[in-house]
């Protein structure tokens, strides 16, 4: 296992590298996670990839500066990978979010990948995430300012569930997301960063089906968050996109996802 830093203006971003594969495959946690969820899967790839799993922005132990990031940041940390890597084609895998920021960037990086993988996929349907996108930039910028003392919210918060109004879901997220300065900052950073990866699904689809890139979603069969027609539906009639259902929830990156892989790489 290998810990280093990819260096980017004021900004120290931690990879974390295993396998010992000759194919290179760089990986996006999700929200509130961070590079080493992905050892779990160590087994399943690392004898066909050498493995580069990206503490991105606001997580693990990645130094941000700034108060967002872009698409353009992110380009430039997996250029920075390949640099280290001495390559020049890679393999993508995303989880949740991470699934997110790996769609969005297709349309720049289709030409370099070979495959793609996306693990319970945001972006597509994911439940709750519509306002979030919707919210005006004026409003988020404003509630950043405002929030950082966020008791007085709280108590909002918990009144609106006790009358029905803020779903439980919403209260959970909100009451364990905003109540720590470091993930005050990561909610807010990812917030104010998430036009910058905005999806559209018919140009995603489009790179999908001109490119012919090979691609795995896996989803679980009792994800919440998901809305799993609408995901069957978009990635449905793509020769070249394989989907697997497990019988699990949003969470799939563990031991079952694993077995899941080893059996699909023999198909």
């Amino acid at each position: 296992m290998r810990s280093f830093y990819i260096e980017q203006r004021d900004a120290r971003v931690h990879c974390l590298q295993f396998g010992e594969g000759d194919r290179l495959l760089i990986a996006l946690h999700g929200f509130g996670d961070r590079a080493r969820m992905f050892t779990v899967l160590k087994e399943a790839l690392g004898q066909h990839y050498k493995v580069v799993a990206i503490d991105w922005p606001f997580h693990g132990q990645t130094d941000w500066k700034k108060n967002d990031f872009t698409k353009q940041d992110l380009l430039e940390i997996i250029r920075g990978v390949l640099q280290d890597a001495g390559a020049e084609r890679f393999n993508l895998m995303g989880f949740s979010f991470g699934a997110r920021l790996a769609q969005a960037m297709l349309p720049e990086l289709s030409p370099q990948l070979d495959k793609l993988y996306l693990l319970s996929p945001d972006g597509i349907k994911t439940k709750g995430m519509s306002m979030a996108v919707r919210t005006p930039m004026w409003v988020r910028r404003l509630l950043y300012r405002i929030l950082k003392k966020p008791g007085w919210f709280f108590s909002i918060v918990r009144f609106g569930k006790k009358i029905g109004l803020v779903p439980p879901l919403i209260h959970h997220f909100l009451t364990n997301n905003l109540n720590r300065p470091e993930r005050f900052q990561r909610t807010f950073g990812c917030w104010l960063s998430l036009d910058s990866f905005y999806l559209r699904r018919r140009r995603i689809k489009a790179v999908l089906k001109e490119s012919g890139l090979p691609t795995d979603v896996y989803i679980g069969k009792n994800d919440p968050m998901l809305g799993q027609q609408t995901l069957q539906r978009h990635f449905g009639g793509l020769p070249n996109v394989r989907m697997f259902l497990l019988d699990q929830g949003h969470r799939l990156v563990g031991e079952e996802l694993a077995a899941e892989m080893l059996a699909a790489v023999k198909r």
